[in-house]
């Protein structure tokens, strides 16, 4: 076995074995079409995977990172919810491990692991190569279970979810016809994710400059999931019509019986009517009808995605140092750094109290 480096080349031949190895339930941002998407965006011209082969070149392990020799990092950015390796079986991946460890740089930082705790294998093979590691949480992706009917979902749910979703879409339909249109490729697929990226841009992040459509990279790593996912028959671009224009759209995926919210977008000048409220409903009830037993709404638990969330499940990212020269960059991320933001979120509560004692005070001195 040996572990080589491949370009983008090199990667979109090996796809069809990486899918082979993919482990179930992984998500859509561990899969070919997402890391091939990425790559091309980004660093087109960089050979970011590592892979473990055999001697007939049959791909047994492998993973995406960037490769700045002293420091090796997993090919990610904040679009990317998760992150990992594909194996053919546990012997293979804790050969992998060994493999990166093996390659001596002075530090690594791997993940998003999309569990509760990096892989044993990681930190096994990190640890025997005198890496010392640090394992941060990051914020947990909130997930439903999807039952036989979006009845029963409902069911499930609160009182006030239960009223607010027939009332909701009742206020909406007196505006005009709505309809919900479920797109998963076709001849018409670049006109409806434009009207999906128009819909983004037209809105806050357009103000901020953080929509897709700002962005050449992002714009094409989204266009490139779109079209290699629509041709897999996993893209799931939703788009909710008010008399054919859309006033709510959600571009996401389904891969292994499972949705996946990747983006959202609504009509703001429609907030009054709770558009996205309206679209993440019917999405879920599309989903169930479509017999998909789980949906995972990734990103951070927002409280529009907590209302529908049965749990989340926590991701962590690992750091790994090795050598006298990190020494410093481990006290920080072990020690110093979790010790500054205990004292800031202390702080911040702190202020907060005193605000709502201030309000508290003031409303009594007004009733006397």
């Amino acid at each position: 076995m040996s572990l080589e480096r491949l370009d983008l080349a090199g990667f979109e031949a090996v796809a069809p074995q990486w899918e082979r190895l993919r482990r179930t339930g992984s998500g859509p941002f561990l899969t070919a079409d997402w890391l091939a998407s990425w790559w091309r965006a980004y660093a087109p011209d960089d050979e970011l995977a590592l892979v473990l082969a055999a001697d007939d070149g049959t791909l047994l392990a492998g993973g995406c990172f960037l490769d700045g020799g002293r420091r090796i990092e997993a090919a990610v950015n904040a679009h990317s919810n998760d992150w990992g390796a594909v194996a053919r079986d546990g012997e293979a991946e804790s050969c992998f491990w060994s493999e990166l460890a093996a390659l001596g740089s002075r530090s690594l930082v791997l993940g998003p692991f999309p569990s509760g705790e990096a892989e044993a294998a990681v930190r096994g093979a990190l640890s025997r190569y005198g890496y010392r590691l640090v394992e941060e949480a990051l914020e947990p992706s909130p997930w439903a279970a999807l039952p036989g009917s979006f009845e029963e979902l409902l069911a499930a749910r609160s009182r006030n979810l239960r009223s607010q979703v027939g009332r909701r879409r009742r206020r909406l339909e007196k505006e005009g016809e709505l309809a919900l249109r479920a797109v998963r490729g076709g001849p018409k697929l670049e006109r409806d994710l434009d009207a999906f990226l128009a819909l983004e841009a037209a809105g806050w992040k357009g103000r901020r400059g953080t929509a897709i459509a700002a962005d050449p990279n992002l714009l094409a790593l989204y266009r490139g999931f779109a079209e290699r996912a629509s041709a897999q028959g996993r893209l799931r671009l939703y788009l909710l019509e008010l008399d054919g224009r859309p006033v709510a759209a959600e571009y996401g995926c389904s891969l292994d019986r499972c949705g996946f919210l990747v983006k959202t977008a609504f009509d703001e000048s429609l907030a009054r009517f709770a558009p996205g409220f309206v679209l993440q409903a019917a999405v879920l009830e599309a989903s169930i009808e479509e017999g998909l037993t789980r949906y995972d709404f990734l990103g951070g638990p927002d409280g529009y995605k907590l209302r529908w969330a049965d749990g989340v499940r926590p991701r962590t990212v690992l750091r790994a140092f090795r050598g006298v020269a990190t020494t410093p960059a481990y006290a920080w991320r072990r020690s110093i750094r979790p010790s500054l933001k205990g004292a800031r979120d202390r702080a911040r509560a702190g202020a907060a109290g005193l605000r709502r004692w201030t309000a508290r005070h003031r409303r009594a001195q007004g009733s006397g």
